[in-house]
């Protein structure tokens, strides 16, 4: 299908799709009456996407606003805003319905993946404890096929069932930081702080952050996904490509799955006691001040945080006050949640990798269409670009969005997250590029 052909298609899904229709007045003056224009109407339409328009990074929040860029929308028109903006203002629309039916199906898989655990019956605190390590060898497995059978369908399914709460925290977690799965706002407020605490991710601390990051992205003084972990050599380095130093590096960074625990857990404490800090969580590397982040946002942080603290010790003053309840959170909750940083990271990994350092989102972050299932699994967030060029368009329209861009998207080149991760670490890839092992073209 040729792109104007693509596009059109695209076009015609959003007139009929009754989840992102305009606001009545809106789509009054975008459509144009006796008395206005067309060049006024999309002034009225520009005007009205500026007021959304929120560009103080780090330093406060504006509760209405999704839109968090560094300059208005209409300035960014003339950047890397390419569609109409009657069109933005329907994909823009939220929906409580697409956001409980994608919520309640990824909820529905993940209870089923756990009820399949407990079928197989590879755990139960007995057996733990009364079991004989010293009979753990080659006997023990040749003359129990059935255990190695059930041994050998619990652990993919045991690392899935952690891979899916990590999309939670991950995926459905940055989508709910953004306010666009829910159309109402209370919704939305309590569905982020369940699905925060649950999966041991501080979201009201990844907002703040987030939120910074689409302000600043790739700015190497004020964008904290670079400033909280690469040293000042790296990021200045000509040759930096925002990938792993090595394939070591790489590789570590898929299993070394307590040191994320324990940033997030440092975040957590550090945002209980007020103090804003950086993905670390324990110091502030930003050139941003962190005196000028407003006194109200610091207090919302807090709140939340604090709110969590109190959550986890009802949890486990109640559930884990016993060797045995200790033992069934720690199987069914905290190791899988733990576990599931190391395969969420092979699709957060490159967002961002060897793209230019422009303010232009549309060279600025990568896509990656990936498959159907994964896409419901990630809420839609392999569509990076899209998402950071309309961060205030819901997931739900996110492949929509897709249709009418990818044309326009400069690194879209790897169409699977194998093909990104195999980029990263093949001979001749962004790490021997990024290393100066090859010459980069």
């Amino acid at each position: 299908m040729a792109p104007n052909e693509r596009k059109n298609e695209a076009y015609e899904n959003i007139l009929i799709n009754p989840a992102i229709q305009v606001d009545a007045s809106v789509h009054k003056s975008a459509q144009g009456t006796a008395s206005v224009s067309r060049d006024e109407a999309e002034l009225l339409l520009a005007k009205e996407l500026d007021k959304k328009s929120d560009v103080n990074g780090v330093t406060s929040v504006n509760e209405d606003s999704g839109d968090w860029t560094d300059v208005k929308h209409s300035d960014r028109k003339k950047r890397d805003r390419i569609l109409p903006d009657g069109v933005v203002m329907k994909l823009m629309k939220k929906s409580d319905y697409y956001g409980f039916k994608r919520l309640l199906s990824n909820m529905a898989l993940l209870f089923l993946n756990a009820y399949a655990i407990k079928v197989l019956d590879v755990y139960s605190y007995d057996s733990i404890v009364n079991f004989d390590w010293r009979s753990l060898d080659v006997d023990f497995f040749t003359s129990n096929p059935e255990r190695v059978q059930k041994l050998l369908l619990f652990l993919p399914l045991y690392i899935f069932y952690g891979f899916q709460m990590q999309c939670f925290a991950f995926a459905g977690g940055h989508e709910l930081v953004h306010g666009n799965p829910f159309k109402t706002k209370w919704i939305n407020n309590v569905v982020t702080f369940v699905v925060g605490t649950a999966f041991f991710e501080v979201l009201r601390h990844e907002r703040l952050m987030h939120k910074q990051h689409h302000t600043y992205t790739l700015n190497i003084d004020k964008d904290p996904e670079l400033t909280s972990f690469y040293s000042r050599a790296e990021l200045e380095d000509p040759k930096f490509k925002i990938v792993p130093s090595s394939r070591y590096s790489y590789f570590k960074s898929c299993v070394n799955v307590t040191s994320y625990f324990r940033h997030r857990f440092m975040r957590l404490m550090s945002s209980s006691l007020g103090i804003a800090t950086d993905y670390t969580g324990i110091g502030w590397s930003m050139k941003t001040r962190r005196e000028d982040i407003d006194k109200s946002v610091l207090k919302d942080l807090q709140f939340w945080c604090l709110l969590q603290v109190t959550v986890y010790i009802v949890i486990f003053s109640t559930f884990g006050n016993s060797k045995e309840k200790l033992s069934n959170l720690l199987f069914w909750w905290i190791a899988p949640c733990i576990i599931g940083y190391g395969p969420i990271n092979f699709f957060r990994n490159a967002e961002h990798a060897d793209c230019d350092f422009t303010n232009n989102q549309l060279h600025n972050t990568r896509s990656v269409e990936s498959n159907r299932f994964i896409r419901w699994l990630l809420w839609e967030t392999n569509f990076h670009a899209e998402h950071h060029t309309y961060p205030m368009v819901p997931f739900f329209n996110l492949p929509v969005l897709h249709e009418m861009m990818k044309d326009h998207i400069k690194h879209n080149e790897c169409k699977t997250f194998v093909a990104q991760n195999w980029q990263m670490v093949k001979g001749g890839g962004w790490i021997d590029e990024q290393r100066g092992a090859v010459c980069s073209e």
